[in-house]
């Protein structure tokens, strides 16, 4: 894929109303579509990683793991980014594990509103692109850009006007624009990728 190009994520895939997102057939459908990236949400629940969103202690008897998530991948042959957030503060470790056992070639972002996973990756490897899940950058950001920990900032769209930093070198990701019109904006402002439940619509 270009460095150059606005990425086009897929946000949990390409879903209807969020009733099937995190699921395979949802990153099947995106996949399908051609999107540039799959944004995933995985949590720890029990001894198992799971693919979900909500963190409220319900969980389908038929919801995806991230080892199934993994080999999706691997089966499809699909090239595209994995922008992988852990929801939570536990598993960081495991998903990080699992994750390297596939030796899946996709380029791979690891992300996370919390800082405990951010710094828990970065001291298992040195070079794994790691960024920090944001409404607008705090000074944890700036400590965490401060200390090597991360290499994005991954925003909010609502502020774009942050777009600023890129000429210092802080690379940023959008989440979630959902209109033709905000995508369209951010992809006017070079941006690095777009986060979007409309990415199979925009490419």
């Amino acid at each position: 894929m270009s460095v150059n190009k606005t990425l086009i994520i897929a946000h949990r895939g390409t879903h209807r109303d969020r009733g099937d997102e995190n699921t395979l057939i949802a990153f099947q459908r995106a996949i399908a579509a051609g999107v540039d990236g799959l944004e995933v949400d995985v949590q720890l629940y029990g001894n198992r990683l799971i693919l979900k969103h909500d963190q409220d202690g319900v969980v389908p008897a038929d919801v995806a793991t991230f080892d199934d998530f993994l080999a999706l991948i691997a089966t499809t042959q699909y090239q595209g980014l994995l922008l992988i957030e852990l929801k939570g503060r536990v598993g960081a470790e495991q998903l990080y594990r699992e994750l390297q056992a596939k030796q899946l070639p996709n380029a791979v972002m690891l992300q996370s509103f919390q800082e405990l996973p951010l710094r828990k990756w970065r001291r298992l490897d040195a070079n794994v692109p790691i960024g920090y899940l944001r409404h607008v950058p705090n000074m944890v950001s700036w400590r965490l850009w401060r200390d090597g920990i991360i290499q994005q900032v991954n925003l909010d769209y609502r502020y774009w006007y942050l777009a600023w930093l890129r000429p210092f070198g802080v690379k940023i990701y959008w989440w979630t624009p959902n209109t033709r019109g905000w995508t369209t904006l951010l992809r006017m402002l070079s941006v690095r990728g777009i986060i979007t439940d409309i990415a199979s619509k925009i490419l």
